[in-house]
């Protein structure tokens, strides 16, 4: 008996030290150029570090970090609280001030806007996702493209950006704009201006908990199990104690087809791309390191930012991230997702947002446009399938993927090239040759009927 209340208190005490693992009630600048005092961080465990540069890199904490570094640390470090003099500078809308805006431009469009709640926060805010489409009431099988912004509540341009983002689309599209117009009238676009309200509200990182959401999600497979940000124990793609805006992301993700998307942060200027978690080389790196220069070539600032060759990272090479979104959603959802930090300014004077998206704008379609960079296979019902993938050679066939799921329909975002698919299913197997180009937009997506 002794024994086992001894597991049990030591279990308890375990869970509850890895459950801090992304409270940020704190936060910190620490000045060690060379990153010698990063593995002792690491090492704690509930410390997160973040945007690691050549003065040093930020950690955030519970309330004690503070404590912590003055006992520990051979480095000097700063408050990152004297970011509230910069932000005092700024006033943004509020939440509900979005929200409302967003209702408007659903109310306003309602051809091609649907405003809905995935979710609420832990505050109890709606987690509000507007989807973009020519017949927005109809689950149409087309190519599924995602933006979401604010997920660290005081990385602040992402937002407004969104909201812009979705003015013009709404505008371009009432003018018959031809680029907007082959973009909707094909696409399945959700975008969403905030995951996290509650930290926009506060102007704070974390949630109403003090949560790290880029910190919350199931992470990568890791020789067959699965290292968990929350117990360290042994989970599937499961939602148990995590944060409701996890939760609600998890949830509606589960529910659609993504294969392209992004997510926006501040505090520099880089596009980001996986693995953030593991040094393993990323499936499709080509593909994605192709992308994410792409969107940073057109942005002078970030393509010639000093810290990073043409304005792009592989994210474990920057800093390692554990429980992050990006790598979640490739790894459990086939939704090839970056990283873009937008601003070196996590929450600059209300009066430069409108630049960030001037300068950003072009990107941000193209990159959208990129959703359409692939094929797809529709079933006239559910099915459980297997895809095989084989890149065209000059004499040969190089396979690049197996890829096993259930449903309806399936897609997959490739680099320009020539390949061979095979499909499996319980009654059929059957191989297709097809082409997949740069800068083409098919009538509602590259899809092959089965």
């Amino acid at each position: 008996m002794k024994e086992l209340l001894l597991a049990t208190l030591l279990l308890a005490t375990t869970s509850t030290l890895a459950n801090q693992g992304n409270i940020v009630k704190e936060g910190y600048f620490v000045n060690d150029s060379k990153r010698d005092f990063l593995k002792t961080i690491h090492a704690q465990k509930r410390f997160t570090v973040d945007h690691p540069n050549k003065r040093g890199y930020e950690v955030y904490g519970p309330k004690d970090l503070g404590k912590w570094l003055k006992e520990n640390s051979p480095f000097s470090f700063s408050s990152l609280r004297l970011e509230e003099k910069e932000k005092s500078l700024a006033t943004y809308p509020t939440p509900e001030e979005i929200e409302l805006k967003l209702k408007k431009l659903a109310k306003d469009n309602p051809n091609i806007f649907k405003l809905f709640s995935i979710g609420k926060t832990e505050r109890g805010r709606e987690l509000w996702m507007m989807k973009v489409s020519d017949n927005v009431e109809v689950d149409e099988v087309e190519p599924e493209f995602k933006y979401v912004a604010n997920m660290h509540g005081d990385e602040i341009v992402g937002r407004e950006m969104m909201v812009s983002l979705l003015e013009e689309l709404a505008k371009n599209y009432k003018s018959s704009d031809l680029e907007t117009t082959t973009l909707i009238n094909n696409t399945e676009i959700y975008i969403m201006p905030s995951l996290n309200p509650d930290g926009a509200a506060s102007r704070r990182r974390g949630n109403s908990n003090w949560r790290d959401l880029n910190r919350d999600f199931p992470d990568v497979v890791r020789d067959g199990q699965i290292e968990d940000t929350h117990s360290h124990s042994i989970f599937d793609n499961e939602s148990r104690d995590r944060q409701n805006e996890t939760v609600a992301m998890m949830n509606f993700q589960k529910k659609r087809h993504f294969a392209l998307s992004a997510n926006f942060h501040g505090g520099t200027e880089v596009v980001n791309y996986p693995w953030d978690t593991t040094g393993d080389d990323f499936p499709y790196k080509d593909l994605v390191v192709e992308l994410s220069r792409e969107y940073a070539v057109k942005i002078p600032s970030m393509r010639d930012n000093w810290e990073f060759v043409d304005g792009i990272v592989n994210g474990y090479q920057w800093y390692e991230i554990n429980g992050g979104m990006q790598d979640w959603s490739y790894h459990w959802h086939n939704d090839l997702q970056v990283t873009i930090e937008l601003s070196h300014s996590k929450w600059p004077t209300y009066d430069l947002v409108q630049s960030y998206y001037d300068k950003n704008r072009d990107s941000l379609f193209d990159y959208m446009k990129s959703i359409h960079q692939g094929f797809g296979i529709k079933f006239t019902k559910d099915e459980k399938f297997k895809v095989e993938i084989f890149k065209k050679n000059e004499s040969s066939l190089t396979k690049i993927d197996t890829i096993s799921k259930n449903g309806r329909e399936f897609y997959k975002v490739l680099a320009a090239g020539n390949y061979k698919v095979k499909v499996t299913t319980s009654k059929l197997k059957k191989e297709i040759d097809l082409e997949v180009k740069k800068n083409s937009i098919s009538p509602n997506g590259n899809y092959i009927s089965l």
